[in-house]
């Protein structure tokens, strides 16, 4: 993802901040060169900083706040995320209605609101300071939405705060006036708690993905075709294997997620959207062997880390899956471009499964729902099929610039 430049990459916060920003990360809309659509997060981010740090008088000794924008990548997010919420005075959320149904973010909260045990329930919650950051549908409305209403005093400024969220305030120039005050008046809150209600030092609980009650469908299932029990291509650059690395991709975007070895996922698949992170070391043959007879929603991704631009292997396998009737995915080189790929990766999983999983009955069990696309029998060779293998949006995974 892009953030801002004055937003800089680093590891962990390396001493305590005023505040920490938690917000559900968008889908993305595309690969082929579209705006980041948490471009907006990191915009307010920025501006809020620079709030915080007009008024605050502990900047000698306390960083001004943290988002997962300034983490670098391939850092351990779950371990460098926790240490950040476990050095944060404030935690202000980004409510919006996928806020509430997204499994990290709450994680996020629920995390933070584990250094809070010891405090009264009224002296807790000035440490959590909601934002309206989407409209909430009326029967979304929360105590926590009223907090977040509670910022502005002005009522024609609340008004249209309400009505809009802080997001289109802060996109549209002819909501100016009004952002500004609802930004000067969260930085106020936020320095006078931080201030006056430090909190002691203490750890986080880690975090993992808080469950969500009204999630709905099957978890995605991650797997590796490789040798390697825990694989890393990318090793002295990423700290998770790469399948760990989707997983928490995947959570981040809302998406309940399984990492399980190949046998598993065969098992999994008929029922679940899947993913296949496939070693470009193992052999066009081999690939096909090992995934034949596995779903048409499965979507695999050929990670080539060692492998030059130019050498044929790694694209002579995606043709052969490709072939197979799955989805054409370029293969992943470099880590910028597997970490690209991640997040198109778990959304097509996700999609093709709508598109093309089975229907439950009332009665009896599950059947695929119909397709146009030709049948592929098992064991049948690749390009056997009655005609080429379907193009298919996520053949635009990393579309514009290998073209």
């Amino acid at each position: 993802m892009t953030w801002p430049d004055s937003a800089p990459a680093r590891t962990a916060p390396r001493r305590e901040t005023y505040f920490f920003l938690s917000y559900a990360h968008s889908v993305p809309l595309s690969a082929g060169g579209r705006p980041d659509t948490d471009y907006w997060v990191g915009r307010f981010f920025n501006d809020l900083t620079a709030a915080v740090r007009r008024i605050a008088t502990r900047s000698g000794d306390l960083d001004t706040g943290f988002f997962d924008g300034q983490v670098s990548p391939g850092a351990d997010l779950r371990q460098t995320l926790t240490e950040a919420l476990s050095l944060a005075h404030v935690f202000v959320p980004l409510h919006s209605p996928n806020y509430f149904r997204n499994a990290w973010a709450l994680g996020e909260r629920e995390s933070f609101r584990s250094r809070l045990t010891r405090l009264a329930p009224a002296q807790a919650e000035q440490h959590l300071l909601p934002v309206l950051w989407l409209p909430l549908p009326s029967w979304g409305d929360r105590l926590e939405t009223t907090r977040a209403l509670d910022l502005v005093r002005d009522a024609d400024d609340r008004a249209d705060y309400a009505e809009n969220g802080l997001r289109a305030l802060c996109k549209l120039s002819a909501y100016h006036r009004q952002y500004r005050h609802v930004l000067a008046a969260l930085a106020e809150r936020i320095v006078t708690v931080a201030e006056t209600q430090p909190l002691t030092r203490s750890r986080a609980a880690t975090l993992s993905s808080h469950p969500v009650t009204d999630s709905d469908g099957p978890a995605l299932v991650i797997t590796a075709l490789t040798d390697h029990a825990e694989w890393r291509p990318y090793a002295g650059q990423h700290e998770l294997a790469v399948a760990d690395y989707v997983a928490a991709t995947a959570e981040r975007l809302g998406l309940p997620t399984r990492v399980v070895d190949l046998a598993a996922a065969r098992t999994l698949a008929p029922a679940s959207p899947t993913v296949v992170l496939v070693d470009a070391a193992t052999g066009a043959e081999a690939v096909r062997g090992a995934l034949d007879g596995l779903p048409r929603w499965v979507v695999p991704l050929v990670i080539a880390a060692g492998h030059e631009r130019g050498e044929s292997a790694p694209e002579s396998i995606a043709g052969t899956l490709q072939d197979a009737g799955f989805p054409r995915v370029l293969p992943a080189r470099a880590i910028d471009e597997f970490e690209r790929c991640a997040p198109l990766l778990v959304t097509e999983a996700r999609k093709q499964f709508l598109r093309h999983g089975p229907v439950d009955p009332p009665t009896g069990p599950a059947t695929p729902k119909p397709s146009l696309r030709p049948s592929r029998p098992s064991g049948s060779p690749p390009g056997s099929g009655p005609g080429p293998s379907p193009v298919r949006p996520f053949d635009m995974l990393r579309g514009k610039e290998e073209r």
